[in-house]
């Protein structure tokens, strides 16, 4: 039996991040370098599970329907299609842009099939925990 591989599709989803913000164009220019597709994503989205908001082939559409204010969670860049090394490059380059997006995840074969709003929820709890950590050791 051969493996089947699903093409990937490369995207970085960007939530509660606009065109108004000055880093704009380093990060569009950051996923063109990359070839990455940016796809901003909105509370009207926050049901749909992230490999449908990702265009990966079989993805199931939506989980839930349910609605974010995007006042509800900072600013997120959600990425697939990446390797190690194109995406410390990526990061580095949104860095030197000066991009500043406190939450950012990979798509993962499990968290391709949470909802938007489930994946945010998550990023929010591991940046608390690990604020709390280090509060705690200093």
């Amino acid at each position: 039996m051969k493996a089947r591989i699903r093409p990937v599709s490369p995207c970085a989803l960007v939530w509660n991040y606009t065109e108004a913000e000055p880093g704009w164009p380093a990060l569009a220019a950051a996923c063109q370098a990359a070839g990455l597709e940016l796809k901003p994503v909105d509370g009207s989205q926050a049901g749909c599970t992230v490999g449908f908001l990702c265009g990966i082939p079989g993805a199931s559409a939506a989980a839930t329907l349910q609605y974010l204010d995007s006042a509800a969670y900072p600013a997120a860049l959600i990425l697939n299609g990446l390797d190690r090394k194109q995406l410390d490059g990526f990061l580095r380059q949104l860095r030197e842009g000066g991009v500043t997006i406190p939450l950012k995840a990979m798509v993962t074969p499990t968290n391709q099939a949470w909802t938007l709003a489930a994946l945010l929820e998550e990023l929010v709890r591991e940046r608390d925990a690990i604020a709390r950590q280090k509060s705690q050791q200093g």
